[in-house]
């Protein structure tokens, strides 16, 4: 059940996230003050809207109610097809509703506002992995977007397509590209309305979880710069170019006791989880790959432990980090 619950926060919260010739001239710089734009028209307008989220061969359809008020940030998201379920942020608090298996979770959110912090905060470094073009103009949900194109150029990372609106900033559209060029995760307001306000009755939870069992995700966590390096057992000795230790905690399970090893690595865009749990002689795990939608898993074994590397990442990236997970006490 823990796989499940997470798994609804991350993707209701993921929204956080063309046709048109290429314009002559325009650079990246162009496309960096449109993802500046972007960002903050994200983090700062009040809105409200329906948007879909499709990824492999399923959609979730989600309404938004977005405030940002005296420098708080609050969110609350209701699932309108599907198992009933709300999803409240309050600036880096979340809680997540779940009515089908009677169940409230409660962590930590990220700070990243729908879409890869790179994304908000574009790096000169970012351009060694990834081109940013203008492709063009567009029309999305009723309104006049710019289309912006972020390309990897190589094969450990993925692309994205990002339909912004003129007017306002907001993000209209966003394709998860591969390396095909296909779109396999989408997401797309179908309803938006930029308001002054929103009343704060709209950012109240409306499922009565009177009764519902909580789980509340307890981490260890360590600063990656006051980590010693002779406490780090745990290391990836290859990783593609770009990637950078981002964080590494120790964390509970919410639904067990079971303690596991999580190291983040990211380029700034893209990321990768590696989780770490000791073998027992009931552990059952298959070892290679899988996928759901854009995201691949790859797991293998090390030193009497099960190695898992997640992300929405190509392949590739998934196995090259977990052919060189090491431990080194």
């Amino acid at each position: 059940m823990m796989v499940s619950v997470f798994r609804v926060c991350i993707m209701s919260l993921m929204l956080f996230l063309v046709s048109g010739s290429v314009f002559a001239g325009q650079t990246d710089n162009a496309a960096r003050v449109w993802l500046e734009r972007m960002a903050k028209a994200l983090k700062t307008l009040n809105y409200e809207g329906v948007f879909v989220y499709i990824h492999g061969k399923q959609m979730e359809t989600m309404r938004i109610f977005h405030s940002h008020e005296n420098g708080v940030e609050k969110e609350r998201l209701i699932s309108l097809a599907g198992s009933a379920r709300e999803i409240l942020r309050n600036n880096d608090s979340l809680v997540c509703i779940l009515p089908d298996s009677k169940s409230v979770v409660v962590e930590k959110s990220r700070p990243k506002n729908y879409l890869p912090v790179g994304l908000q905060r574009v790096t000169r470094d970012l351009s060694k992995y990834y081109h940013f073009h203008v492709m063009g103009d567009d029309r999305m949900t009723g309104r006049q977007a710019v289309v912006i194109d972020v390309s990897p150029k190589d094969v450990y990372r993925y692309g994205y397509h990002l339909w912004i609106d003129k007017k306002t900033g907001m993000l209209l559209k966003s394709d998860l590209v591969d390396e095909k060029g296909n779109a396999i995760e989408q997401i797309m307001f179908t309803q938006l309305s930029i308001l002054d306000s929103i009343p704060a009755s709209r950012l109240e939870a409306t499922i009565d979880s009177s009764g519902y069992k909580t789980f509340r995700q307890k981490t260890d966590a360590r600063p990656i710069s006051k980590l010693r390096v002779s406490n780090v057992a745990w290391k990836v000795i290859r990783l593609p170019a770009g990637y950078m230790k981002g964080m590494q905690i120790k964390h509970g399970m919410p639904t067990s006791r079971k303690v596991v090893e999580h190291l983040m690595y990211t380029d700034g865009i893209s990321s990768v989880s590696v989780y770490i749990e000791k073998m027992t002689k009931s552990s059952r795990m298959m070892k290679g790959f899988s996928k759901i939608g854009a995201v691949n898993a790859y797991t293998t074994s090390v030193a009497g432990h099960f190695i898992t590397v997640v992300g929405e990442v190509p392949r590739a990236a998934v196995k090259l980090i977990g052919d060189h997970v090491r431990y080194q006490p």
